[in-house]
């Protein structure tokens, strides 16, 4: 007998038992996280799908890895199906041989053994989970996804036509050149200028000179900074959406990876239009100076 383990930190098989060993895999790793103090998780359908989904596709195509053949990791599977949720989780295990009953008690077994796996199960920030548990003959493939959902922002979206602004730059500047948008740092250009820059919905744009230490706010026109300016306005495809934040503080960013937009306080429901060309409309929980990313919401139609 045989038997394999993967850790991952960022239908050909046949379902075992209609899920009852998918659940045993749940209810034993949150028997594991109760004796070491810790809440246990919540089953989620969605990490359910994505988990499922994995180990087919390991026992179809032969391989056992985080990343699949198509270069895939599991951040971008579970994002896929339609997970909100930025900080996720994988442990894989497989086996050869053995019989079906064993199968939940050797996995949490062999991941509690494991530091890199204990280290997801034992994860605080960590509140959902989705097991995926197939067998292929005699080979078994289970996978846990985890997922941290630190608050349940009840989104709801439809498509719409949004408007889009662009920020057309072009000139000189005796340094790098840093666009503020509502006083925070939004994007920085070296010179020579020649840029487009898309800005979140109805922006007010300021810019400052970097002297290597500090910015220093300056008009267009002065310290040697030359710019040409333009606005362009279009209407685009988007989506139309709104969510909940609960009591506390929060940073909104836009972009394929967060661009810092605005800083909002909860409690509040946020009803917004942004086009899709933003890409993803970002959550952050804000401490301090620190902002931790926990929802990355598509804005794609």
């Amino acid at each position: 007998m045989a038997l394999f383990w993967l850790l991952w930190i960022g239908l050909s098989g046949v379902a075992l038992a209609q899920g009852a060993l998918e659940l045993e895999v749940l209810q034993r790793t949150n028997q594991a996280r109760t004796e070491h103090g810790l809440r246990p998780l919540q089953w989620d359908a969605l990490a359910h799908k994505a988990a499922l989904a994995h180990a087919q596709d390991m026992l179809r195509r032969n391989f056992f890895a985080h990343q699949n053949p198509d270069g895939q990791g599991a951040a971008d599977r579970l994002r896929a199906i339609g997970v909100l949720e930025v900080m996720v989780g994988e442990n894989l295990a497989s086996f050869d041989g053995y019989p079906d009953a064993e199968i939940p008690r050797r996995a949490l077994v062999g991941w509690m053994n494991s530091p890199g796996h204990r280290a997801n199960l034992l994860k605080p920030e960590f509140t959902h989970l989705g097991v995926g548990l197939l067998r292929e003959g005699r080979r078994v493939m289970v996978v846990q996804n985890f997922l941290g959902r630190p608050f349940d922002p009840q989104l709801r979206q439809t498509p719409a036509q949004a408007e889009r602004t662009v920020l057309v730059l072009s000139g000189t500047a005796p340094g790098t050149v840093g666009v503020f948008v509502g006083n925070h740092l939004y994007a920085r250009l070296n010179p020579p200028i020649h840029t487009r820059l898309e800005l979140p919905p109805r922006s007010e744009v300021s810019y400052a000179l970097f002297d290597g230490q500090t910015w220093w706010a300056t008009r267009n026109g002065e310290r040697g900074l030359r710019l040409e300016t333009a606005l362009e306005q279009t209407q685009v495809p988007g989506r139309q959406i709104s969510f909940s934040l609960p009591a506390g503080s929060y940073t909104l960013a836009l972009g394929a990876q967060p661009r810092f937009w605005q800083n909002i306080s909860g409690p509040v429901r946020l009803e917004l239009t942004l086009p899709g060309t933003l890409e993803a409309l970002w959550l952050g929980i804000r401490q301090g100076n620190s902002v931790n990313y926990s929802h990355r919401i598509p804005l794609k139609p």
